[in-house]
């Protein structure tokens, strides 16, 4: 992919965690920031998801031992929940993605990845090991720690099960990984892109704080606990805002203002005894007499910081500058000169601002860009050039006046080969254990280089300093104020479809509806729908014009299947100016992160089924973020969300089947407060259908779901594939008004369910039995009771996956268990 940036290192090149979209610091963060570059200290912390990270443990190292402290997340953590919305899958790894980017600027760290995907839980390393391929990401775990150079590696799991099979295989990935890095002959393709085998000099696992696992004599403590004055914050009170970030998991936590102790076990390496960094270099005297005057200016800017006047430290970091020139031109002297620049800026108060006039532009089109740069310290800085994307600098040779914004304005022109800006990590099918990533260089990087970017050079006294950044997008709104997002290079039109699968019950003709959005003016094409042979789509094709850049219109066509089709996957295109284009794209916002539109190829599931629909209308009420019920409307049932006014007095009794979506009793009081009259309901003659709720420390399930007791547990079946042992056959939920075959439960995805029920009244009577290779059968997947005149269920399958996926089993069995008996 050709995105237009400018000068932009890759493998190496880190952003600090207080950097967002774009440059600002206050004298406080500015005094860290100096103090990190002034290190060389860095620390390398493995785990499996978001959230695994110990954010106290980060925002101590890298604020108070002032070292280059990274979490490496083996996932994204898209195979969990989402407590915020109804993003899934791919888009629920954005998701978490940046709220481990908005963790890290609050507690001063970097963020790093693997490509490997969360697939579920797992119970066991070797299945998650399989599943990721060990070899792809023990390379991965290598490249990282190759382009990162850490000076140690710190675990969180250890690899004893009982434990999470992805937290297991981190820690023996880790393991293995600190060993093969500095082995030339392992992975030997990596040492053309840019890194060097290295040894980091010793592994430790970090403790668990909230186990009983005992402390062993020789393990290393190291009080995280303390209090930041800079920030005005404990660390544990700054580890609470971090991890607070991780809002998709609701994993909010108050601040902590107490001693903790954090306890270290060594595994590899050389062995501390009374400090993790003991013996070891973390200075810039690691390379020698020739770091000598860069030691001593670093010491210099530092005393020289003033709080109120930042520029006094100017000419001890213009030295350090100086003196980078005599180091070699090794990842670590290479990251610093990047942030040294930055910290140089920062103290003289210059602000860098590069905005495209609209959001998105086209391979093709034009930008006009205007880049802001201001000087707002009394100091002598000139102006010298702006690096653009496209075509020669312009050359400015103006020496800024303090407090006087100076504004470039150019028009540049996008080369029709420009790329169109997907994250880098969906720009190809992803496999079932990892995402594809074809550049080395990107695999542990977070996100995309920015689709375009400038660089600004900026002369002070005999030095000059660069600054690139990101072309951005501003805009205001009405309640938050002014925005930004990132600039993209989009296709001239995306096509979304609006179902990932489009289910075709009994062979009938189904409608297709496909959002077209135009990504720049006078947009003038054609979108089609290719369907497998035998298939009839109408129309063919269907002309879209739309006048202006954002405009959308939905486009659809009608698709029937032959007799005994089989599930199919389609494309659909958008065409114009004799090309064809084929993305969808999907806008998060979120007010914690940055505004997201994430483009990626454009496919669709074409499913049939058969499939009989139970009379009688449906209410849906909403859980912490599903579509069933958009997937039951979509075919036929009449469905009607209720909202909070309704579930409080509306008439229940109009419905002849109640669903409850997930974790809604564990999100929503209302849902809690309305139990007994949806028990009145059941009792009444209706049936209630409650999807899975949790029960965990974090989330006590102290409600009642059913009408007479049930308890909620931790039992789940992760093979999506184990066999589904019927119970009770005559059960009309396996017969009417489908009969429930082995063959529906083909095809699922990601897990069987989760959240079972694990005590229960006797009145209850379990479905079905299922269980992970070598454990015993659960019971508790799928629950029916009598009570009064209708009937309840509670179900732990995992239907809020299957459904959207397109599983026609899971249709057919839901319907079941909503039709009541």
């Amino acid at each position: 992919m050709k995105r237009l940036a400018v000068a932009l290192a890759i493998a190496g090149a880190f952003v600090t965690g207080a950097r967002a979209l774009e440059s600002g610091m206050n004298s406080s963060a500015l005094a860290h920031e100096l103090d990190r570059v002034a290190h060389t200290g860095r620390v390398l912390y493995v785990a499996a998801h978001p959230d695994d990270e110990n954010t106290r443990l980060l925002g101590y190292l890298a604020n108070n031992r002032h070292l280059m402290a990274a979490y490496l997340s083996m996932t994204r953590g898209g195979g969990g929940q989402n407590l915020i919305g109804p993003e899934q899958g791919v888009l629920l790894d954005v998701i978490r993605n940046e709220e481990l980017l908005a963790a890290r600027r609050i507690d001063g760290a970097v963020q790093r990845f693997t490509r490997m995907r969360d697939f579920g839980y797992s119970k066991s390393a070797a299945e998650t090991l399989t599943l990721w391929n060990h070899d792809e990401a023990l390379a991965d775990v290598v490249w990282a720690i190759r382009s990162f150079q850490p000076d140690i590696v710190i675990v969180r799991f250890d690899e004893e099960p009982p434990n999470h099979g992805h937290h297991t295989a981190s820690a023996i990935l880790a393991r293995e990984a600190f060993a093969a890095a500095a082995d030339p002959k392992r992975f030997p393709e990596q040492l053309t892109n840019g890194v060097a085998p290295w040894q980091a000099d010793r592994l430790l696992r970090n403790l668990s704080t909230w186990s009983d696992e005992p402390i062993p004599a020789d393990a290393i403590p190291l009080e995280v606990g303390v209090y930041d004055s800079r920030l005005g914050l404990s660390y544990g009170e700054l580890a609470a805002q971090s991890r607070s970030q991780h809002k998709s998991q609701g994993f909010g936590v108050p601040g902590d203002r107490k001693p903790v102790t954090e306890r270290f076990v060594w595994i590899a390496g050389t062995k501390p005894t009374k400090d993790l960094f003991e013996g070891l270099d973390l200075g810039w005297s690691r390379f020698g007499e020739r770091a000598a005057p860069l030691t001593k200016a670093f010491d210099e800017a530092r005393a020289a910081l003033d709080r109120d006047r930042p520029e006094r430290a100017l000419p001890a970091l213009l030295a350090a500058h100086r003196a980078f020139d005599a180091l070699p031109d090794v990842p670590r002297v290479r990251d610093a000169k990047q942030r040294l620049d930055r910290v140089i800026c920062l103290a003289a108060g210059v602000f860098v601002r590069a905005t495209s006039e609209t959001p998105v532009v086209v391979p093709g089109g034009e930008l006009k860009l205007s880049i802001e740069v201001v000087m707002r310290q009394p100091v002598s800085i000139t102006l010298q050039r702006v690096l653009l994307p496209q075509g020669p600098p312009i050359e400015a040779g103006t020496l800024l006046v303090a407090g006087t914004p100076t504004l470039l304005v150019k028009k540049v022109p996008v080369p029709f080969e420009a790329g169109i800006a997907a994250p880098f990590w969906l720009e190809a099918a992803p496999m079932a254990g990892h995402y594809v990533v074809n550049d080395q260089r990107m695999v542990a990087e977070p996100s995309s280089p920015p689709a375009v970017s400038v660089a600004v050079e900026l002369k002070f006294d005999d030095r000059t300093v660069m600054l690139r950044e990101p072309v951005l997008h501003s805009w205001t709104d009405p309640v938050q104020g002014e925005r930004l997002r990132s600039l993209m290079i989009v296709p001239p039109a995306t096509v979304t479809p609006s179902r990932e699968a489009v289910m075709f019950p009994n062979g009938q003709s189904t409608k297709v509806a496909l959002r077209v959005r135009a990504g720049r003016d006078e947009l003038k094409g054609e979108v089609s729908l290719p369907v497998p042979a035998g298939w009839k789509v109408e129309p063919a094709t269907v002309a879209v014009t739309l006048a202006r850049g954002g405009d959308e219109t939905t486009v659809e066509f009608a698709v029937t299947p032959p007799a005994g089709a089989k599930p199919s996957v389609t494309s659909p295109l958008f065409s114009a100016d004799g090309r064809k284009w084929s993305y969808r794209e999907d806008r998060i916002d979120y007010t914690h992160i940055p505004f997201q539109l994430v483009l990626q190829p454009a496919t669709m599931k074409l499913v049939p089924l058969t499939l009989t629909l139970p009379q009688g209308a449906v209410g849906y009420i909403r859980g912490s973020g599903d579509s069933v019920a958009d997937d039951l409307a979509h075919v036929g049932l009449h469905v009607e969300v209720l909202d909070d006014e309704f579930l409080r007095s509306g008439d229940l009794s109009r419905f002849a089947a109640i669903v409850v979506g997930i974790r809604a009793y564990n999100t929503r009081d209302v849902v809690r407060a309305a139990h007994s009259r949806l028990m009145k309901f059941v009792e009444d003659g209706g049936t209630v259908v409650v999807q899975y709720n949790t029960n965990n420390r974090l989330a006590r399930m102290d409600a009642s779901l059913g009408p007479f007791p049930l308890e909620i547990g931790r039992d789940r079946v992760t093979d999506e594939n184990a066999v589904m042992t019927v119970l009770k056959p005559e059960s009309a939920a396996l017969n009417t008004p489908n009969r429930i075959v082995a063959a529906d439960f083909d095809g699922w995805v990601q897990e069987r369910g989760i959240y079972f029920a694990t005590k229960w009244d006797p009145r209850y009577e379990p479905l079905f039995s299922a269980a992970d290779p070598d454990e015993k059968p659960a019971l508790g997947s799928t629950l029916l009771a009598r009570h009064g005149k209708g009937h309840y269920v509670y179900t732990g399958l995992a239907f809020f996956r299957q459904l959207p996926a397109g599983v026609p089993g899971a249709y057919r069995l839901f319907v079941n268990l909503i039709a009541g008996h």
